[in-house]
C-alpha cells in the first residue's frame, strides 16, 4: 500500500474535514447566522470550509505520504462523449432522486415528521445571483467532488469499485447533515460516483455537480424561493402521483443502465485491488472513522432537535 490511499486514511480524512466544519459552522453561527444575512461573509465561509477544511486535509496527507494528487484526485483526461454520457445520465436520474424525494415525503409524514429542506440564502438581485452562484454553484461542486469522488473513492476502491461507490456515496450524505434528505443525498452521489468510475476521471462528476448546484441558486431566484420547498408539499404526493413516478423511474434506469455501456474505454482505468481479508481487529480499523461520523451526525441531529 505504499504511495497509495488506504480505507483507513480516507476514512479519517473525511472525520476531520466532517468534524472540522462542523466546529466551524456552530463557531460562526455563534451569534445567529451572519453568514447568511451577509452575502460576502457567506462566500468566505464556503471558501474556508469547503478549500481550507474539506480539500486541505487530504492535499496535506497526499504530500505527506509522497501520494500523487492526480492519481488520488482522478485528475485524468476524458473523452467528449464520456462527458456527454455523463451529463445524460445524471439528467435522467433527476426522475429517479425526484421519487426518492417523494417517497421521503411520503415516509416522513408516516412518522410524524416535516420534510426538512436545508436553508441557503436566495439571490434577490442580479448582483447576489452572481455571488451566490460561486458560493454555491461553483466553489462547494469542485471541493465536495476532490473529496468524495477524488480521495475517498480512491481510498475505498481497495475492496472493489461498487463498495468505493456505496462507502463514499454514503458520507456523502452523511456530510450535508440533512437526515431527510439521506436517500436523495445518497442516490446523487452513487450516480455522480458511477460516472466517474466510468470514465476513469472526476472532471465529469464536477461538470454535473456544477449544473445540479448552479440550477438549484438559478432556479431558487426566479421562483424568489427555495427551490426543494416548491417540490414539496405539506400533504405530500398521493398515491397516484408516487406511482406514475416510480414506474417512470424504472423507465429511466433502464436507459441509464443502456447509455452506461455506450462510454469510451476510458484512458486512465480505475483498477480495484480488493484488500486481503487479514484476520483481527486491525482489519476493521477502516470503520473506526466512519462509525464516529455516524455517532457526530446522530448527535448533532438530536442537540439540533432538542435546541428547537
Amino acid at each position: 500500500m505504499k504511495n497509495q490511499l488506504t480505507m483507513r486514511s480516507a476514512g479519517w480524512i473525511f472525520f476531520v474535514s466532517y468534524v472540522m466544519g462542523i466546529w466551524f459552522t456552530a463557531w460562526i453561527s455563534s451569534e445567529g447566522n451572519p453568514h447568511h444575512d451577509n452575502l460576502m461573509l457567506f462566500l468566505a465561509y464556503v471558501a474556508i470550509g469547503q478549500i481550507v477544511l474539506n480539500v486541505m486535509p487530504a492535499v496535506i496527507w497526499c504530500r505527506y505520504r509522497n501520494i500523487s494528487l492526480r492519481t488520488a484526485f482522478k485528475l485524468h483526461k476524458v473523452s467528449l462523449r464520456n462527458i456527454i454520457l455523463s451529463m445524460l445520465i445524471f439528467a435522467l436520474s433527476q426522475i429517479i432522486l425526484l421519487f426518492f424525494h417523494q417517497l421521503t415525503e411520503v415516509v416522513s409524514q408516516w412518522l410524524g415528521a416535516s420534510y426538512g429542506t436545508s436553508y441557503y440564502p436566495i439571490a434577490d438581485s442580479l448582483f447576489s445571483l452572481g455571488i451566490l452562484l460561486l458560493s454555491i454553484g461553483v466553489i462547494p461542486p469542485i471541493c465536495e467532488e476532490l473529496l468524495f469522488r477524488g480521495v475517498l473513492l480512491s481510498g475505498y476502491a481497495k475492496r472493489g469499485l461498487w463498495f468505493a461507490a456505496i462507502v463514499s456515496s454514503f458520507l456523502f450524505a452523511l456530510f450535508h447533515d440533512n437526515p431527510y434528505r439521506l436517500i436523495e443525498l445518497f442516490g446523487a452521489a452513487l450516480v455522480s460516483a458511477i460516472i466517474v468510475i466510468r470514465s476513469g476521471s472526476i472532471i465529469p462528476g464536477i461538470i454535473v455537480h456544477l449544473i445540479t448546484n448552479s440550477t438549484y441558486v438559478i432556479s431558487s431566484y426566479i421562483q424568489g424561493g427555495d427551490m426543494l420547498e416548491g417540490m414539496t408539499t405539506p400533504e405530500g404526493p398521493n398515491l397516484l402521483i408516487l406511482l406514475m413516478t416510480g414506474f417512470a423511474s424504472l423507465i429511466t434506469l433502464m436507459i441509464c443502465r443502456w447509455l452506461y455501456t455506450r462510454f469510451d474505454h476510458p484512458e486512465t482505468e480505475v483498477i480495484a485491488k480488493k484488500a486481503g481479508c487479514s484476520a483481527g481487529l486491525r482489519a476493521l480499523a477502516w470503520m473506526i472513522p466512519i462509525m464516529l461520523s455516524i455517532v457526530v451526525f446522530v448527535i448533532k441531529f438530536w442537540i439540533g432537535k432538542f435546541a428547537l
